[in-house]
């Protein structure tokens, strides 16, 4: 049986990933009500009069030609630092034709696109159309309710942070059965939802943390109710337009992704489905400059107000979202580490039958980076924060060996 969301940087449910992270269950990534929790204290700084000056890009080759050793066909990622654009690719896009990763070439983004969705709520909010303490009830009354789960006391903001409690529905055995009877079936976002009711909570409302799909097909049906229009027509129109993210899309019920793209090997053999399933909590296509340049536009404020970018930005008490150098924590609909080196980034990670996807930046927008590995049986944890450790962290030179 196959299960869908493979648990790595937002999104799903693959082995490797349930080895590395221990908090989450989507392919796709994770919260803010109480006073939030602190980021980890960084490891040491390297002083600056040490500090190398590196070419951006220049450290990430070996981290994907690991990928590839690791059993990743392909490996394609795009970093931008002041003003300079670096392409970096591994590997192939296609194993029967050959052909190699290009910067044009789209893949499934999976969880990544939760921050657009967030994105596009936090725009609601801003315009006073929407709170972030309006209950789920007020929106989508008699929506949530039974076994336990209960409208009135789960929030727009719990659900933007992951801790309204709600039952993830990619855990319901229902949705991997489905698939596998009829990779082009439909699920509806009610549909969806009903999975996830049929469960108790799995804490109550706004008491922990744990990350929920189901809490983004939930965001997406409020912009609905809000808007009058689906939550993908609305993030057309408010982000993907205005910045140009001319490669950006959402597939709905098709199973092709329009080419140029990079073909996605999943150990469950499944590449061609109805991304239905993931809809909200996972279904957009994108490519690796279309990212870079959407996290360098929200994390400078073009998209959001300051203040509530800020809320956007801050992590939220339990949100570890895997344990390595420097934990992952959420905040709303967007992810931040601290790395070794002192430096935090900010970004959000997807899993999606066989894509692997990635982006970071900084605080001020002025160095992201952006990457897809084309196969789900690598260590996606692990090579997120090599891959972010090795462009963001400063190269410190080797010591000059002279004779004495």
């Amino acid at each position: 049986m196959r299960r869908p969301w493979p648990e790595g940087l937002g999104m799903g449910l693959t082995s490797c990933g349930k080895k590395a992270l221990r908090s989450l269950t989507a392919s796709v990534l994770i919260l803010g009500a109480a006073a939030p929790a602190p980021v980890a204290e960084p490891g040491p700084r390297v002083p600056v009069a040490s500090v190398a000056a590196r070419v951006p890009g220049s450290g990430l080759g070996a981290v994907l030609d690991r990928a590839v050793r690791e059993g990743s066909p392909g490996a394609l990622a795009e970093v931008s630092k002041a003003g300079r654009t670096e392409t970096v690719a591994r590997g192939l896009a296609d194993t029967r034709t050959r052909e190699r990763p290009r910067a044009d070439m789209r893949f499934r983004v999976g969880s990544t696109t939760k921050t657009f969705v967030a994105t596009v709520v936090l725009q609601l909010v801003a315009e006073g159309r929407l709170r972030l303490d309006d209950t789920v009830e007020r929106w989508l009354p008699g929506l949530i309710t039974g076994n336990g789960n209960d409208g009135r006391a789960v929030t727009v903001r719990m659900l933007l942070n992951h801790t309204s409690g709600l039952f993830n529905y990619t855990k319901d055995r229902r949705v991997p059965e489905a698939l596998d009877r009829d990779p082009l079936t439909t699920f509806t976002p009610h549909r969806l939802v009903g999975y996830a009711l049929s469960h108790p909570p799995v804490f109550p409302p706004g008491t922990s943390w744990e990350y929920s799909n189901t809490n983004y097909t939930l965001l997406g049906m409020i912009v609905r109710r809000v808007t009058g229009h689906p939550y993908a027509e609305e993030i057309n129109r408010r982000v993907l337009r205005p910045l140009g993210l001319r490669e950006t899309y959402f597939p709905g019920t098709s199973p092709d992704v329009r080419a140029p793209f990079i073909h996605a090997y999943s150990k469950d053999r499944l590449s061609r489905f109805n991304p239905s399933w993931a809809g909200a909590a996972g279904e957009m296509i994108s490519t690796v400059g279309d990212l870079t340049r959407f996290d360098a536009a929200l994390l400078s404020g073009r998209l959001l107000p300051a203040a509530l970018l800020e809320q956007m930005l801050t992590p939220t008490p339990k949100s570890d979202v895997f344990h390595g150098p420097g934990p992952y924590r959420y905040g709303l609909g967007l992810m931040m580490v601290t790395l070794p080196c002192g430096v935090t980034v900010y970004g959000h990670g997807g899993t999606i039958f066989g894509s692997l996807t990635w982006m970071a930046g900084t605080r001020d927008g002025r160095h992201t980076l952006s990457f897809d590995l084309n196969g789900d049986t690598v260590n996606q944890a692990e090579l997120t924060t090599a891959a972010n450790v090795a462009e963001f962290c400063p190269a410190t030179p080797r010591p000059s060996h002279r004779p004495s």
